[in-house]
């Protein structure tokens, strides 16, 4: 839907191309289903590079907690390219007595404490199950929200005890001290909140994880028409200006190349797969 992060790095890459190729890329929103009503549409169109889809790491975990669904994303979409990776960050009151994710482990082993997402099946959702597989005795109750802005009004207001969202949306709360940074899920510190660690920095190696944002067409698709797409959205992403801006934004400013995306996202659906089971989040 408008207003959110895929919607926002969708604009500013229709822009550029624009520009690119000499002719309108115009945006078009298609809310439902995580973005899986978008994605059976496009596999669905003629493969012939003039519907791109613009989504992100939920659908697919969309798709896979609901087979019923129909859309298979490796099947029915071709992977181009990703950029703009956003970190998920958990953050806490400023009142929670912790400073770190050690240290609210060892709170959760104490007392049960519920942690709010952007809604059930989201990355920032699966993050903190994938953490909770790996940690026996830790006691973490999930609160489903409609979206990260609510979740973060709840931690502040200390009606929860943790959020678990993307990073972008709770940076200015974190750097304004409204709530407590206690780690973000990238590779790496994020540009725009370097004072919180990582998770593997926090003695998490395995906790690594990004809201991508992907570029997609209908399957069948001729590779040259894919490689002069992934050409386009690479060249717009290393544009300095675009950079900053989503730097600024608390995107990563990087992009991934059609190749390694594919091999990353066939990965990462069998990561996000075991996930789901092991939660009991698969719609049988």
């Amino acid at each position: 839907p408008p207003g959110g992060g895929v919607d926002a790095v969708a604009r500013m890459f229709a822009d550029k191309m624009s520009a690119i190729f000499g002719q309108p890329v115009v945006v078009v929103n298609h809310g439902g289903a995580a973005g899986g009503i978008a994605g059976k549409q496009i596999s669905a169109e003629a493969p012939d590079g003039y519907t791109i889809l613009v989504n992100s790491n939920s659908m697919v975990i969309y798709s896979l907690m609901n087979p019923k669904t129909g859309l298979v994303v490796e099947r029915d979409l071709q992977a181009v390219a990703s950029v703009a990776p956003q970190a998920i960050i958990m953050v806490t009151s400023p009142e929670l007595q912790v400073n770190s994710l050690s240290d609210l482990i060892a709170l959760a082993r104490k007392r049960p404490l519920n942690y709010g997402t952007p809604g059930s099946g989201s990355i920032p959702h699966l993050v903190i199950e994938q953490l909770l597989s790996t940690l026996p005795g830790v006691n973490m109750q999930h609160v489903p929200f409609q979206g990260a802005a609510p979740a973060l009004t709840a931690v502040m207001a200390n009606q929860i005890d943790i959020a678990s969202v993307t990073l972008p949306p709770a940076a200015p709360f974190v750097t304004a001290g409204k709530v407590k940074g206690i780690a973000v899920t990238s590779t790496k510190r994020s540009a725009a909140l370097p004072q919180v660690p990582t998770a593997a920095e926090s003695g998490f190696p395995t906790i690594v994880a990004t809201a991508w944002t992907g570029f997609f067409v209908p399957p069948k698709t001729p590779k040259t028409v894919v490689d002069r797409l992934e050409q386009a959205i690479l060249q717009v992403a290393a544009m300095p200006d675009i950079k900053e801006k989503l730097t600024k934004l608390g995107f990563e400013p990087t992009s991934t190349p059609g190749a390694q995306f594919r091999s990353e996202l066939s990965t990462e659906i069998k990561t996000w797969s075991a996930v789901l089971e092991k939660a009991n989040l698969i719609q049988k």
